[in-house]
């Protein structure tokens, strides 16, 4: 990091840019940021400027291609509810996932992203402590 201020930036409803503050609040933009000169920046500016950016330069298709998908396949997510004995229904519910995407993944409809393949690895070598922390959750 270049030891700038970070400001973090969210979408708000009405698709215009809002800062997120470190309470979580989004509140309009204000300061010397030009919302309006940024909004109507063409895509080759962008692109122009993201490749000037020392603290996150853009990676290439071809290194891209290096990087790997790390998911479950579907024999595995039935592999971890089996081990715990459980239904699809019953599974999804103890654990708080939707029934459907549970189908899902076991079919090889869909695959677990990055938190839910996490999530079910927990699952599978923490039953306990997922429950009980699910518990105290409320």
């Amino acid at each position: 990091m270049s030891g700038k201020r970070i400001t973090q930036v969210a979408v708000g409803p009405d698709g215009r840019a809002m800062k997120r503050l470190t309470s979580g609040r989004v509140v309009r933009p204000t300061g010397r940021t030009d919302w309006k000169r940024l909004a109507a920046m063409e895509e080759a500016e962008v692109v122009s400027r993201a490749r000037a950016d020392r603290d996150a330069p853009p990676v290439s298709r071809v290194r891209l291609r290096e990087f790997l998908r790390v998911t479950l396949a579907p024999a595995e997510v039935r592999a971890i509810r089996h081990r715990r004995g459980l239904s699809q229904a019953v599974f999804a519910a103890r654990y708080g996932l939707n029934l459907r995407t549970v189908q899902d993944w076991e079919q090889g409809r869909a695959q677990p992203d990055g938190p839910a393949r996490a999530y079910l690895l927990v699952i599978d070598r923490e039953p306990r402590a997922v429950e009980r922390a699910l518990a105290a959750g409320g």
